[in-house]
């Protein structure tokens, strides 16, 4: 009995902790989760990882260059990160992951082929190459890729706060840059999720959590509907 009680416990243990390994193609979205106080390790089946990257200051990441993996850790208090991650061959996915209190897990990326999509194998998808182009624009204020125009209009959001459109970026992928102001007399936790609207493919939030008066950059990219 005590036996069978034993190896019931180890493969609980061993389910918990079970990698998590996403199928998917560079341009789709895919989902995964990650500890908030340990480091996730993430790795790209057959390939290394050359870079992640995302929201400045929302995470940490460690790089193992001898096994090409690398470690990532939330160092913000956000339920939901969205990161990008590319290989050497210049793919990249674009994950969405929950910040989870626990023990840290594993995340295996594996590319799925596309049939009849005429892509050549370890290319980037060229869709997701210009939401990376956009957001990168859009941050750049000197060495833009992009030719962005100023705007400054105020766009209704929330009662305790001033959301400010100041830069665009129009083509088939429409980028937008707002300055988000906490105008009430309380902090403010910001959760992408609350800004997502129709045909919005990508957020970024600069600083996900506002002091009174405090001001942070936020990037919004979406599909154009008059391209």
């Amino acid at each position: 009995m005590n036996k069978i009680l034993l190896t019931a416990l180890l493969a609980a243990s061993l389910s918990a902790s079970a990698a998590q390994v996403l199928v998917g193609k560079p341009d789709d979205t895919l989902s995964a989760r990650v500890s908030r106080s340990e480091p996730t390790l993430i790795r790209i089946e057959g390939h290394r990882v050359r870079r992640i990257f995302g929201a400045e200051g929302e995470f940490a990441v460690t790089a193992d260059k001898e096994a090409g993996t690398a470690y990532l850790k939330p160092t913000t208090d956000k339920p939901t990160l969205s990161i990008f991650v590319s290989d050497e061959n210049g793919r990249t996915w674009k994950l969405l992951l929950s910040v989870m209190d626990g023990p840290s897990d594993s995340i295996t990326l594996k590319g799925r082929s596309v049939a009849g999509s005429g892509l050549p194998p370890g290319k980037d998808v060229a869709r997701n190459q210009l939401i990376k182009r956009v957001l990168l624009s859009l941050q750049s204020d000197t060495e833009a890729e992009m030719e962005a125009r100023v705007a400054n209009e105020i766009v209704p959001l929330w009662t305790e706060a001033l959301f400010v459109l100041t830069r665009v970026i129009d083509g088939p992928l429409k980028g937008e840059k707002y300055l988000l102001t906490n105008t009430s007399a309380n902090a403010m936790v910001l959760d992408e999720r609350e800004l997502y609207r129709r045909q919005v493919i990508a957020i970024s939030i600069a600083k996900p959590q506002l002091a009174p008066r405090e001001t942070t950059e936020v990037f919004v990219i979406s599909e154009n509907p008059d391209e």
